[in-house]
């Protein structure tokens, strides 16, 4: 064959691995919704700054869709992480069964994981796996070429864009490997000059890009423009709320404290519910973060809440630690009324209909049930593979560094999550593949003959 005809073929061949990622949405007609998918949508079509949304995602639906489609960017993001997934098994795997392992292994993660699920959604949740993703493809990939390292960027600055907790993630996750790097004498994590450099330029370029976007339209050079109404409703569903409140309403100056012994139990009753604190505020979201900014600050500073606050936020971290069930949010129907339905009546009409006869629509159609049993035997069987392998130190340099990469983006993004959101199994589950994908590449090294990376 020539190299047009292999080209034509392997693009064939990831654009059929990538309709089996994104094999939910075939199954329910169309991509499946979340409540939240309509603002996402809804800031595409106008494309300013959102009090709780982040721009990334938007602009992929605007860019990729047209505002006419949705379904671009679903078969876009099940293509993304057929290819990450490829690059990923390379090293690992002998190149005359690389397609035939890959194939497997996207068969197996597919339906035995989170992942389609989150990949079939419109909702920048997968985006969170993407981005891990494409570390750890830097990081077992040596020698890559210009197109590679471009490729791998983009995905980093675009991942970094899509949701408000990927840029504290991967500050965190570049001082971990950069200290591990270093403590390891280079031996974990070997990344030449032009890696550090693909890892850190699309940082960078995110931190100026998000900030600067608030800034255009008037709300200021910063990141987020509700982080105080955030953390306060999460210290709400802590518990630690309403024993600061006790103790300080005397002198402060907060709506907060007219309700003091009526809070809502869960961060949804602070921030979603119309009559909640933050959407009932005179002045909206931006009256209620600039009002409770006093009381995150007080968490972050006196010493006496600083310690309601750690042990409540090493509290939340393991329990989100442990949200392990998939489907959260798609068991509802989204018809007419719901949050994603005005958006589509009013920017993509074309799919409207498509939209209301959907799987989803029809009420707890969706096999979720039997999709969460077969999630939690995979993991199981993962946990078990992985265990066995650590305890008999069966792990290579390359294996270990992606099982340090991969158990750090899980906690960090259970801490981010956790504290300054809240406790919510959509927020973890968008990264428990990282378990059974990383199964999946201790039980080939197991079974297979020690083997050299194949050629880029």
């Amino acid at each position: 064959m020539n190299r047009i005809q292999t080209a034509f073929l392997k693009a064939f061949y990831f654009i059929i691995t990538s309709l089996v990622i994104v094999a939910p949405a075939l199954y329910n007609r169309y991509p499946l919704m979340y409540f939240d998918s309509g603002a996402y949508m809804e800031m595409a079509a106008n494309f300013e700054p959102s009090f709780h949304r982040a721009l990334g995602y938007p602009l992929l639906i605007r860019l990729t869709g047209l505002l006419v489609s949705n379904w671009p960017l679903i078969i876009i993001q099940g293509l993304v992480l057929s290819i990450l997934i490829y690059k990923i098994l390379q090293p690992f795997t002998e190149k005359s069964k690389l397609y035939w392992i890959h194939f497997a292994s996207v068969v197996v993660l597919s339906f035995s994981s989170a992942m389609s699920w989150y990949a079939a959604q419109l909702m920048p949740d997968i985006w969170t796996l993407i981005l891990v993703l494409s570390m750890a493809g830097l990081i077992v990939n040596q020698g890559l070429n210009v197109r590679w390292l471009v490729f791998y960027g983009a995905l980093l600055f675009f991942g970094l864009l899509t949701h408000l907790s990927h840029i504290p993630l991967m500050f965190l996750m570049l001082i971990s490997i950069g200290a591990i790097w270093f403590i390891s004498g280079k031996q974990l994590f070997k990344l030449s000059k032009k890696y550090w450099l693909v890892l850190i330029i699309p940082f960078l370029m995110a931190l100026i890009t998000v900030p600067s976007f608030n800034a255009k339209f008037g709300y200021g050079f910063r990141f987020s423009l509700a982080s105080n109404a955030f953390i306060t409703a999460n210290l709400g569903e802590m518990g630690i709320l309403k024993m600061y409140l006790d103790e300080n309403c005397d002198q402060l100056n907060s709506g907060l404290c007219l309700i003091k012994d009526d809070l809502p139990l869960e961060t949804s009753g602070y921030l979603w519910d119309p009559n909640g604190p933050v959407p009932a505020h005179p002045e909206g979201w931006a009256g209620a973060n600039e009002e409770y900014a006093v009381i995150v600050k007080d968490f972050m500073t006196k010493p006496r809440y600083m310690k309601w606050f750690a042990l409540s936020a090493v509290k939340a971290t393991f329990k989100q630690m442990f949200q392990i069930e998939i489907g959260s949010g798609l068991q509802y129907a989204y018809g007419e009324g719901s949050s994603p339905y005005w958006p589509m009546k009013s920017h993509f009409k074309q799919e409207l209909n498509e939209y209301l006869v959907s799987v989803q629509n029809k009420g707890d159609k969706l096999p979720l049930e039997f999709f969460r049993m077969v999630n939690y035997l995979s993991l199981f069987f993962s946990i078990l593979i992985i265990g066995w392998a650590v305890l008999q130190r069966k792990l290579s340099n390359e294996l270990a560094a992606l099982f340090i990469l991969f158990i750090l983006a899980y906690i960090f993004n259970a801490a981010i999550t956790g504290v300054l959101a809240n406790v919510y199994e959509r927020l973890q589950v968008r990264l428990l593949p990282l378990i059974q994908f990383f199964a999946i590449l201790v039980f080939i090294k197991l079974i297979g003959p020690s083997i050299n990376a194949s050629e880029s």
